[in-house]
């Protein structure tokens, strides 16, 4: 069921921000809206809770976000509340997300190294993507010092392991099926 309201509500979002020609920002309120809840949970369980009126919690929408969100993301935010799928905005968000970029042509890619890139590799690494794919590429940056060294790239359901871990697993996967 889950998945089925958040598709309805990014499709109706995105078919929104195209005929009004306003759907850069309004995917990028609702991701930045989606984020700032994510973020604060109080705030979520208050959207969500049975016991507080409707009229209060669109007030407290409107004091938080009017004039710094446009009218279409405050009436977005009034209707989910409105229809109790406040819980959604993350999922919605995400779905969202996938059919910006598909509009647009964009992949996000995982990267996943044991330290921070350099500003210089990230660049690099972006416009080498870019040639191969033919598509618009935004890198999401993940450190995870148990790979030890080497990239670890994830978009799509392609997964690219050149990690010094992945190698190590099989150098040790190869002198097993030897000495076994």
């Amino acid at each position: 069921m889950a998945g089925m309201v958040e598709q309805t509500y990014a499709e109706a979002v995105f078919k929104l921000g195209e005929e009004q020609n306003c759907l850069d920002t309004l995917c990028n309120e609702i991701f930045d809206v989606a984020d700032i809840l994510g973020n604060n949970t109080d705030f979520l369980k208050l959207l969500s809770s049975p016991t507080i009126p409707l009229d209060e919690k669109k007030s407290v929408i409107e004091r938080v976000f009017n004039g710094k969100v446009s009218e279409y993301t405050l009436n977005f935010l009034f209707v989910i509340t409105e229809k109790n799928r406040s819980s959604y905005i993350r999922g919605i968000a995400d779905r969202l997300r996938a059919l910006y970029n598909d509009y647009n042509g964009i992949i996000e890619v995982r990267v996943t190294t044991s330290e921070e890139l350099s500003a210089e590799l990230s660049a690099k690494l972006k416009a080498k993507l870019e040639s191969v794919s033919g598509k618009k590429v935004t890198l999401i940056p993940q450190i995870d010092k148990s790979i030890l060294g080497g990239i670890v790239l994830d978009y799509g359901n392609t997964r690219m392991d050149s990690s010094v871990k992945t190698r190590l697993e099989g150098v040790r996967n190869a002198v097993k099926s030897i000495i076994a």
